[in-house]
């Protein structure tokens, strides 16, 4: 039986507990993995795959330019933050995968306590379509996911 990964939260607090050169490289050695590894169009890529889904529903469903979607999905074009949340409702992801397509991108988390980010996490939460969302966005006056 293989060991879990540690968390997020875990490897943080290892790595602040880390009080020499040594222990940073043991660290690093240990538990990360170079940034190219964590490319946005790399990891969609692999969402993709593993959903089974293809590059051109999930632009349609994004109503993003279809140039514009497959820029972004093959890497030439760098995606903001509402880009990326389009694209990850239209795939069906979860708030998990779509939080580390934001990471990957640097784009930044969702986040609970702001009102828009809860209503788009609770949207993803309930299957809900981007329309419904963007709905809901505009019933509370938040800008909507463009």
């Amino acid at each position: 039986m293989s060991a879990e990964l540690p968390s997020t939260g875990e490897l943080q607090n290892l790595l602040l507990g880390t009080r020499s050169p040594k222990g940073l490289n043991d660290y690093l050695e240990q538990h990360t993995v170079p940034d190219s590894k964590f490319s946005f169009s790399q990891t969609f890529q692999t969402l993709l795959e593993q959903h089974q889904l293809s590059k051109a529903e999930v632009i349609h469903g994004s109503n993003l330019d279809r140039t514009y979607g497959y820029q972004i999905l093959n890497g030439s074009r760098a995606p903001g933050r509402d880009k990326i949340l389009a694209l990850g409702i239209s795939a069906g992801f979860s708030v998990k995968e779509i939080r580390r397509l934001l990471e990957c991108a640097r784009t930044g988390i969702l986040y609970s306590p702001s009102s828009r980010d809860a209503v788009i996490i609770y949207g993803i939460e309930n299957h809900l379509g981007l329309m419904r969302i963007n709905e809901m966005l505009s019933d509370i006056g938040e800008k909507i996911i463009e």
